[in-house]
């Protein structure tokens, strides 16, 4: 089967579909117009047969008066006769029409020029008959001719019923004009379906063309070679949006190729030096004696890299886990609490001399206590190794506008422009600090995130400063839910690095 062969059954089903939905409107369409018509047509055969009868009521009466006033003598049929006689003389009937009085005696009479499909009805020809329906009612009845539509009225003389008068319509020549009329409407329609069909088809091709690119594309990707772009269409429609969307993907896919090559260069290199550095003391460790005071220098040292190792991986999990859903496991506690627990841990760090734990307001806080300790104790080590030696550090906390705002300040030099921009991304360094991985504030940041919140970084040549911005609300357990605690304004903050 050739690659674009279900393009192609795309463009031959929406097709299909397209001119199946456009046969059947235009089907329906020709429809109407023939129940139009033929409505049109009973309409006007109506108005026919009212006028007719109006007519011959009021000529009829004025020809039975001038009838008796000539002949006194007749009898009231005779006279009634002699008028109708002469109305029929003075009015014949046309083609679309056809007038008929029958009376008591027997005596039918009918206008000349009716309706020639009737008058083997008129005539009884084969035992035919015409169809007469009831009086004073306007009918439409079956007929050996086809369906009529007829009215009957009686006729009285001195209150005296004499005859019968009957307007007649045949419908057959409504019903072929409706018909004739539907048949110029399909013949219309049926050329505007090919007309219209052969259109939707060429520009269903053409608009559908940029997909065969896109699946082409798509099926030449590879991680390897993402520099590979469609052609994008002017046209500002779905299949343009789409080409556009797929370019951008791929500049994405791009993006994230090309840092993914670069994280894993820069795991490897950090990765190498600790290493190297691992294994060639432990190397110098099988050459020195026990008793020399080397041995114990080259071992600290193996130490030391080994921890650093730790620490690289530990961190490298925390960002590897950060798009998890169990991340973070958020529970309700004290902050106060936290906080002693915090200056605890701080205690047994080398930051933790410099180190000023300010005491919280006692609040409850929804969140995970142990991914925040390691962002607040990722900012102290941070700011302990990005600072002069003794440059003091705060850990402190407020609660302003629904926010708990965790914050870390050293009054260090600040940051370096140069790395301002980039702090949070992996293996970004400020200088050759000893011990830093680069990934610390990756991990800061990877754990606000978690927590719906933003870290906000200030930093100036007096001093830096971190805000863990927190989503936070009061609660019962709340004694208060205010503001700072340090006694004043915070000094300026520098970001960590």
């Amino acid at each position: 089967m050739s690659p674009v062969s279900p393009l192609r059954s795309l463009r031959v089903r929406v097709l299909a579909t397209a001119v199946a939905v456009f046969a059947i409107s235009l089907a329906v369409a020709a429809f109407l117009a023939y129940e139009l018509l033929l409505q049109d047509g009973r309409r006007d055969a109506d108005v026919v047969l009212a006028r007719e009868q109006e007519r011959f009521e009021r000529s009829v009466g004025e020809l039975l008066a001038e009838v008796q006033q000539d002949a006194p003598d007749a009898t009231p049929i005779e006279a009634l006769q002699r008028a109708v006689r002469r109305y029929l003389q003075l009015n014949p009937s046309t083609e679309s029409y056809w007038t008929i009085v029958t009376f008591e005696d027997g005596v039918r009479l009918a206008a000349a020029n009716g309706p020639p499909e009737l008058e083997p009805l008129f005539r009884g020809d084969d035992g035919q008959e015409l169809p007469q329906g009831r009086l004073n009612a306007r009918e439409t009845l079956p007929s050996p001719a086809g369906d009529v539509r007829t009215v009957s009225v009686p006729i009285s003389v001195d209150g005296e019923p004499l005859a019968t008068v009957q307007v007649i319509a045949p419908l057959d020549p409504v019903r072929s004009e409706a018909v004739h009329a539907a048949l110029l409407v399909t013949l219309a329609a049926g050329s505007a379906l090919v007309v219209g069909g052969t259109l939707l088809g060429m520009t269903l091709w053409r608009s559908l063309a940029p997909l065969g690119t896109l699946a082409d594309a798509a099926r030449g990707t590879e991680l390897q070679a993402l520099h590979t772009r469609v052609d994008e269409p002017e046209t500002a429609d779905e299949v343009g949006l789409l080409a556009r969307e797929f370019n951008t993907m791929l500049d994405r896919l791009e993006r994230a190729s090309s840092q993914q090559r670069e994280f894993m260069a820069s795991i490897g290199h950090e990765l190498r030096t600790p290493i190297t550095i691992a294994r060639g003391h432990l190397e110098l460790l099988q050459r020195v004696d026990r008793d020399d005071r080397s041995f114990d220098e080259t071992l600290g040292i193996v130490r030391d890299e080994l921890g650093r190792m730790g620490r690289l991986v530990e961190d490298l999990m925390v960002i590897a886990r950060a798009e998890m859903e169990d991340f973070v496991r958020p529970r309700e506690f004290e902050l106060v609490q936290w906080f002693e627990d915090l200056e605890l841990r701080l205690a047994g760090t080398e930051a933790g001399p410099e180190v000023a734990v300010i005491p919280p307001p006692p609040v409850m806080l929804r969140a995970d206590p142990d991914r925040l300790a390691q962002a607040v104790l990722n900012l102290v080590i941070n700011a302990h190794v990005h600072t002069p030696s003794r440059t003091p550090v705060r850990v402190h906390a407020e609660t302003a506008d629904g926010q708990l705002v965790l914050s870390v300040s050293d009054d260090g030099p600040g940051i370096s422009e140069e790395v301002r921009d980039e702090l949070f991304i992996p293996f970004t360094r400020a200088g050759d600090a000893p011990g830093s991985t680069g990934l610390g504030l990756a991990v800061v940041k990877a754990v606000v995130d978690a927590h719906g919140g933003e870290v906000v970084v200030q930093t100036s040549p007096a001093g830096t400063r971190f805000d863990l911005r927190l989503p936070w609300s009061a609660t019962r357990e709340d004694v208060s839910a205010t503001v700072p605690i340090d006694g004043g304004t915070p000094s300026p903050t520098r970001s960590a690095r």
